[in-house]
């Protein structure tokens, strides 16, 4: 009787090939395991920091940090009062408009009334609202030409009146002996002391008995976006 043999190379084929399915399925199971692993940790990670901020608090300086003004101001544009202070946003500005005048959209429906402060986030004061109608007001800056402004030097505390030129810009007048210098600050004469302009440049001739001072305010009025209103 003749007995066939097969070749052993024939009898080890099913046998790797079941191996290497199995090994292509392992893979396989990883790099998907892995992938929903990573998108379970994305999508739970927000949450557990959330909760973290929540309960301890310990993020929340951090968060402050990232946020940029302008997002803090969108989010108060609601018309909701912030420490009796609305949010507006200016519709004009110079050179759209002259004078250095602005128009905002807040008005009567926002309780503001003529003679209702207008000022920056960060809290200098830029002017008051001259003229003001259901849903916009109109804002003179205190730069406007010829409008004088009480304020006081923060280098020695001496009062000064400041006369706007225009453009953003104002000059006052100094005795000689009275030190100042480019940079100095000049602030508003409440108690609030805020500040209203900076020392650009300081001129005096021999034969003077004053000093010329120009100044300038403390924010580009020619981009201005968001202001605060007293009402």
């Amino acid at each position: 009787m003749k007995v066939n043999y097969l070749p052993k190379n024939r009898l080890r084929r099913p046998y790797l090939r079941r191996i290497l399915v199995l090994v292509a399925i392992f893979i396989s199971g990883a790099v998907v395991f892995s992938f929903f692993d990573a998108a379970i940790i994305s999508i739970v990670s927000p949450i557990w920091k959330a909760k973290n901020i929540i309960t301890t608090g310990s993020e929340i300086p951090s968060i402050l940090k990232e946020q940029t003004q302008e997002n803090i101001l969108l989010e108060l544009v609601g018309r909701k009062q912030k420490a009796n202070m609305v949010v507006a946003s200016v519709l004009t500005r110079p050179p759209q408009t002259p004078y250095d005048v602005i128009v905002i959209d807040a008005g009567l429906n926002e309780s503001i009334t003529i003679g209702s402060e207008v000022s920056l986030p960060e809290g200098p004061i830029l002017g008051v609202v001259s003229e003001v109608f259901s849903k916009s007001a109109k804002v003179k800056l205190f730069s406007a030409s010829g409008e004088e402004t009480n304020a006081v030097l923060e280098r020695n505390n001496v009062p000064v009146i400041l006369i706007g030129i225009g453009g953003g810009n104002f000059r006052l007048a100094l005795p000689r002996d009275i030190a100042i210098e480019k940079g100095d600050r000049i602030l508003s004469s409440d108690i609030a002391s805020r500040p209203l302009a900076t020392v650009a440049d300081v001129s005096v001739r021999p034969t003077d008995s004053f000093k010329e001072v120009l100044a300038k305010s403390p924010t580009n009025i020619f981009a201005l976006r968001f202001v605060f209103v007293a009402p």
